[in-house]
């Protein structure tokens, strides 16, 4: 299952208005159509029924591997077909459930999934431990002999690859057990973020109280001009958060425990360790970024300065990092910002484009507000069938770089279905946000290149700043913290709320030194980052992608012939074409980036320093500084 999340998660929804051009209720091209998955419930019991005999029929296999080719290739084919028709029965089962949250019947459908999966995983633990006892030269044999078997060649190499972290059917079983009950805390964490929390309310100037949860404040800190206000809300929410420091800290670290529970169990040295190696990315990666974004946080400093000097603001706090330089007001109809889209990512080629007009086309995209719709954006693919595209269209400039976005991951999910078989389907998340996050990066270049007015270049600028800002400084700073409170746990060190508090607090004071004026509550409104209870060490993904669609772009625009220039759009297509089909790292470096050298990170700094620059001249011509 395949389930990508914006980069740009929108957390408030504004008043939508609508196009002109056709009303958003009837027209098909403005929604999804889960026909194209099944035409209803009666089609998805069929697959449902057909996929617990396929189970049941795969137990015949037990025992049988070592037989030969002929037999390791019939269990793949039918291992594969199980776990494919799981995706499709999961996927348009949250999807129904995304459209309307209200309908409780998909909830029914998905506990039957989820047991069916447990039990299925229970029965299925006598697999890897078959499969390593036959040895590795004896399958790579068969591989070259079978051709039908050398499909699944890199799969078995990854399962060699991690031969010493496989653990035998019994201790699978019982794992499968207490599973549930270690991913508890993500969604004890999610009960209490989304259901339970009670967020303190702050007063503004004009006398309307508000309620500062995230949504709220987010807008507020958008559009509030007056800075107290701003600063009110964000201590008011600070403030929530730092109510259930304590709560908030448990969750972490039972969620902590258990996945270093899971790292012992299977071998790995660490936490960290037992994340990257499956991919095959080496920790030093992880420890470079965290070098070079640590050690190069000067132009974040020049970069607030002239915003605070541009804001002629005597004290500068978190709740002004998102307010406008300039008065700007960008209003995006849907229709519009299909075009500007398609505009910004044409020198990618003939080929890219036509897929990304089919998108376009209807059924693929969801795009208003609704009842009952998840309040979010995301691409969404099972094999097989087109990605789906979850959107709230507020005509906002955020959201019409969520659709960028998006569509980038859509694309990208199109061509490896094109290119590659099931198996090689679950490319990293590493390459999955490359390939959304260039596209956030071409629609800027797009938008900069083709606007005389210079306040909205300036707007532009602090956008194209920002994306390295928020992506690689702040995700590298957070993903510090995490490294740095699972060694402590791995060590068995002492830890609680006031210890992470602290945590938290070096490690913003190393990335953000002293122009940002903190509330006493700021340590402990670490929560808001919802990765850290929900996916432990995701965050530097989004690093390391900023930085490698930063490479891809440099390739592209900086090329100093066509020929070059089409050599390096042929390098990343191929890129989106590979899925799965080899580690993360070894398809980056054949396309042309190579994480093994601190190259990428060093590049992020340097196009960081001069946006930084550009940035400067522009509000000094327009008497802003």
């Amino acid at each position: 299952m395949k389930f990508i999340v914006s980069f740009i998660l929108l957390s408030f929804l504004f008043k939508v208005s609508y196009s002109q051009n056709a009303s958003p209720d009837t027209n098909k091209k403005y929604h999804w159509d889960l026909t194209q998955i099944y035409s209803g419930w009666e089609k998805w019991n069929n697959d449902f029924n057909l996929l617990k005999a396929e189970i049941q029929e795969s137990q015949r296999y037990k025992g049988r591997l070592a037989e030969g080719p002929e037999a390791l290739l019939s269990f793949k084919n039918s291992y594969s077909f199980i776990l494919q028709l799981f995706d499709k029965l999961f996927f348009y089962t949250y999807l129904v459930g995304d459209l309307d949250s209200r309908d409780s019947f998909y909830n029914l459908k998905l506990k039957e999934l989820q047991i069916l999966k447990a039990e299925f995983e229970r029965n299925s633990a006598w697999v890897n431990e078959q499969i390593v006892q036959i040895p590795k030269e004896i399958v790579f044999q068969w591989i070259e002999d079978n051709e039908e078997l050398a499909k699944y060649k890199f799969e078995f190499t990854k399962f060699y690859d991690q031969q010493d972290h496989i653990i035998n059917a019994k201790t699978q079983e019982i794992k499968s057990y207490y599973t549930q009950v270690v991913n508890s805390s993500s969604a004890i964490f999610q009960a209490l973020s989304l259901a339970d929390m009670k967020y303190k309310k702050a007063t503004l100037s004009n006398g309307i109280e508000l309620i500062a949860n995230p949504s709220n404040a987010s807008k507020v800190y958008v559009e509030q001009k007056n800075q107290e206000d701003r600063k009110k809300v964000f201590e008011a929410l600070e403030e929530s958060y730092a109510d259930f420091n304590r709560t908030y800290s448990e969750i972490w670290i039972s969620k902590a425990q258990g996945i270093w529970a899971d790292a012992q169990i299977y071998g790995y040295n660490s936490c960290l360790d037992y994340t990257l190696q499956p991919d095959n990315i080496s920790i030093n990666i992880y420890t470079e970024l965290l070098d070079v974004a640590g050690n190069n946080t000067e132009i974040l400093e020049k970069y607030r300065l002239l915003r605070k000097k541009a804001l002629k603001l005597d004290n500068y706090y978190g709740s002004d990092e998102s307010f406008k330089l300039v008065d700007v007001n960008f209003n995006y109809y849907y229709d519009d910002a299909v075009n500007i889209v398609l505009n910004s990512l044409k020198s990618l080629g003939e080929d890219y484009i036509k897929k990304v007009e089919k998108t376009f086309e209807g059924g693929w995209i969801d795009v208003y507000p609704k009842p009952g719709k998840y309040a979010a954006a995301y691409n969404w693919f099972t094999y097989g069938i087109h990605p789906f595209i979850l959107l709230n269209w507020n005509n906002t400039q955020d959201y019409l770089f969520t659709l960028s976005h998006e569509i980038g991951h859509a694309v990208h999910s199109v061509y490896t279905i094109e290119n590659q078989p099931f198996q090689y389907s679950d490319f990293s998340p590493l390459l999955a946000e490359t390939a959304a996050i260039f596209n956030e990066i071409m629609l800027l270049d797009y938008l900069i290149n083709n606007t005389n007015n210079l306040n909205e270049k300036i707007a532009f600028l602090v956008k194209a700043i920002d994306i390295i800002s928020r992506g690689f400084y702040r995700q590298s700073q957070f993903a510090e913290f995490e490294y740095e409170l699972f060694k402590m746990m791995e060590s068995n060190s002492s830890i609680n709320s006031e210890i992470i508090a602290e945590k938290f607090k070096q490690i913003d004071k190393k990335y953000n030194g002293d122009v940002l004026d903190r509330s006493g509550n700021y340590p402990y409104s670490w929560p808001k980052i919802h990765h850290f209870c929900n996916s432990p060490y995701y965050v530097y993904t989004y690093a390391v992608s900023v930085s490698c669609s930063s490479s891809f772009y440099d390739q592209i625009k900086q090329a100093k012939t066509e020929k070059e220039k089409r050599e390096a759009q042929q390098r990343y297509l191929t890129l989106l074409k590979s899925g799965g089909s080899d580690y993360p790292v070894k398809l980056l470096k054949k396309a042309g980036v190579d994480l093994s050298t601190k190259g990428p990170y060093l590049a992020v700094v340097n196009r960081m320093t001069e946006l930084v620059d550009q940035l400067e001249v522009a509000l000094k011509e327009v008497g802003k500084i």
